[in-house]
């Protein structure tokens, strides 16, 4: 028996299965930048909330990638790196670690690229090319919008990750010296990788 497999637009109601995806993808990164910000809500539920309204960091966004019956196996959240960026809402919502872990990424980001934020597969439903499948859409969205590069942040650690990438076209064009924050610690290095197109 085979299963079909369907990428969508994601929609305002996938809110909460994309903020559990993007906390998986990115290693606990949601738990640790969110925690402690309300006292009602969890850090999943703060993120939830966010990519429903959010411009950039929004399931608008967002690509999800659904089996035959409509269940989600893996998403990717994508947008114009010109929108990585540390506002003054946001600097006085978070800690000075915390900056710092987000201003390696917009400090550090190809203005005039595409930026691929998070991608997420299922373990169940990894190896049988969803991720390459939302990549292919992915540059596909950037050739369209006319953007000449793809982008994506990984950590020196993440080896599955770089091979991932480098197998789809992407080449490390950047590594980036992270300090020993409580999140990042033992890091070391975050590297860059670019897709030309």
């Amino acid at each position: 028996m085979t299963i079909d497999y369907r990428v969508r637009e994601a929609r305002r109601d996938d809110c909460d299965v994309i903020a559990r995806m993007i906390n998986d993808a990115s290693e606990d990164a949601v738990n640790y930048l969110l925690k402690d910000l309300s006292s009602s809500k969890s850090p999943l539920t703060l993120l939830s909330e966010q990519l429903e309204t959010e411009v950039h960091y929004s399931y608008a966004n967002t690509l999800i990638v659904e089996k035959q019956e409509n269940t989600p196996v893996a998403m990717a959240l994508s947008f114009p790196a010109s929108g990585l960026m540390l506002d003054d809402a946001l600097l006085q919502v978070y800690s000075p670690g915390r900056q710092q872990y987000l201003k390696y990424f917009s400090d550090n980001r190809i203005n005039d690229s595409w930026h691929l934020d998070a991608i997420f597969v299922d373990k169940a439903s990894r190896n049988i090319g969803l991720g390459r499948m939302l990549l292919a859409e992915i540059k596909q969205r950037a050739r369209y919008y006319k953007f000449p590069a793809v982008q994506v942040f990984v950590f020196g650690t993440n080896k599955a990750a770089q091979k991932f990438y480098q197998s789809n076209e992407f080449s490390i064009d950047k590594r980036i010296q992270v300090d020993s924050l409580e999140f990042l610690q033992d890091k070391g290095q975050l590297l860059r990788m670019r897709c030309e197109l």
